[in-house]
């Protein structure tokens, strides 16, 4: 709990530091707008940048590498070795003849000092090259695409094909707050992680080694999550401030909480080293890690490709199953786990139809406006969605939103619902009311429960799950049945 907690922190952090006014001093000149025209699928995409970090994700096929090999385009590098151009990526050749439109071009646009804006544009010349490169800002730039890391055994590198010829230049034990990470993100605690710089004739290259329960090993005897994870972070930590960083899936061969783990890396080392990150996930696994301003689901539609922003994870999950996962995915206010309204319209549920209820998924997706919002770019894909919003807004039938039966926000209703204070009194012998003189007063009520749940000395979402289960058993069946009726028909 204390390191999602933590993690919660940072990302408030680095959404505080990407504000306006801090945003050059912290992040320098970061890109914050792409308009992509013509370019595979990407007929007419507009990308806009809500936080350092931003994370594309979406079914196979709908562009997202694209995305980040365009972003490496938009700078010159320190060094024409380090500059990286459309043709390192999208050429013409006789099996792709059309890759991008004769008129494809791209405008970028970067923030700069004073709050001022600097756009670019990079488009197709009559000769077949292209115009705008020399306008580029500078900035270091490193792309890392899924081949850029492969295992050593399987590509005969020569540590493994000549090991009597190598020869040891240095060996340096990274520095502790790599170990932290890299420990914490595989969930291993090793003694000891050195990085060995060796020579090969003319060539120079980097190894990991790792001392783990008293057994020393190389990256050669490593799996591929576990020596790529650490080849990453050797390379993230190892460039300037305020580099432009881009990965290809980041959680390739890393098991869940990995996923995750890494995922809080990356919000750490951009808020020490002030990074602009872009970065293509399958993983909902990492995406709970970042950011909801980080979040930009992409998917094909009719007109090209579409981007939603700030989709809950769960969200981008069901619809990267392709909606097979739920028959129906309902929105509710609140982007907590423990959402109260989550709770009572599952035990509404539950009390009229528990195999309806089998079926659907239930999500917290932020506030009513976020919900309805969502509900509304979803309407015209195969996933069956519909929104319930809190008792004290106003549902909208036409469009699938809903609301939770009472006039109150959820916590207030169970609060002063008379079936919950009965049961509270009886089962905690705890008046409610006195309750909420003595210790709610200037409280948000998004927080009662933790309160009470302190008070009370149980675990807060069980404390919920109990009172929703009397409020529901308790509402009148006409209320139940209506909002259950409603949501079987936007099924």
């Amino acid at each position: 709990m204390s390191k999602v907690k933590n993690n919660t922190n940072k990302c408030n952090d680095l959404k505080s530091k990407f504000q306006e006014g801090n945003r050059y001093n912290n992040f320098g000149n970061v890109l914050v707008r792409m308009h992509i025209q013509g370019f595979r699928c990407h007929k007419n995409t507009v990308i806009e940048i809500q936080n350092p970090i931003t994370a594309f994700c979406g079914l196979n096929g709908v562009g997202k590498s694209t995305l980040i090999q365009l972003a490496a385009t938009a700078y010159i590098g320190q060094s024409q070795q380090e500059t990286y151009y459309i043709s390192r990526f999208i050429n013409i050749h006789k099996f792709d003849p059309h890759p991008f439109t004769n008129d494809a071009k791209i405008e970028y646009k970067y923030w700069q000092e004073n709050l001022a804006l600097k756009q670019l544009t990079i488009s197709r010349k009559q000769d077949g090259g292209w115009q705008g490169y020399n306008r580029r800002l500078k900035r270091k730039v490193l792309y890392i695409g899924v081949s850029s890391y492969l295992p050593k055994v399987e590509t005969s590198d020569f540590i493994i094909r000549y090991p009597a010829e190598i020869e040891l230049v240095s060996s340096i034990s990274v520095e502790q707050h790599i170990k932290e990470w890299t420990c914490k993100i595989l969930g291993k605690n090793y003694e000891s992680i050195k990085t060995h710089t060796f020579k090969f004739k003319k060539r120079k290259n980097q190894i990991n080694s790792v001392q783990h329960n008293q057994v020393n090993y190389s990256e050669p005897h490593m799996g591929y999550g576990e020596a790529r994870s650490q080849y990453l972070i050797r390379v993230i930590e190892s460039l300037p401030d305020k580099s432009l960083i881009l990965i290809e899936e980041p959680e390739i061969s890393l098991h869940p909480s990995a996923q995750y783990q890494f995922g809080c890396y990356l919000v750490d080392v951009t808020l020490r080293k002030g990074h602009q990150i872009f970065l293509t996930t399958h993983s909902e696994s990492l995406l709970n890690a970042l950011p909801s301003q980080s979040r930009k689901y992409i998917e094909k539609i009719p007109s090209g490709i579409r981007c939603i922003d700030g989709l809950p994870p769960s969200q981008a999950h069901s619809l990267m199953s392709d909606g097979y996962l739920k028959a129906l995915v309902i929105l509710v206010e609140d982007e907590k786990t423990k959402s109260v309204a989550k709770t009572i319209l599952t035990e509404i549920i539950r009390r009229v139809d528990p195999i309806f209820l089998s079926t659907v998924g239930i999500y917290p997706a932020g506030d009513c406006n976020t919900v309805k919002n969502t509900v509304r770019t979803l309407k015209d894909t195969n996933i069956k969605v519909a929104g319930v919003l809190d008792a004290d807004q106003q549902a909208i039938l036409k469009e699938n939103i809903f609301t939770l039966p009472g006039k109150l926000a959820p916590e207030k209703e169970l609060f002063n619902n008379h079936a919950v204070q009965a049961h509270i009194q009886k089962e905690y012998q705890l008046n409610l009311d006195d309750f909420q003189v003595s210790y709610l007063v200037d409280t948000d009520h998004h927080q009662w429960f933790e309160k009470l749940a302190q008070k009370l000395s149980v675990e807060e979402l069980a404390l919920v799950t109990e009172a929703s289960k009397v409020y529901a058993q308790n509402l009148h069946e006409n209320e139940r049945d209506s909002l259950v009726k409603q949501l079987k028909e936007a099924c």
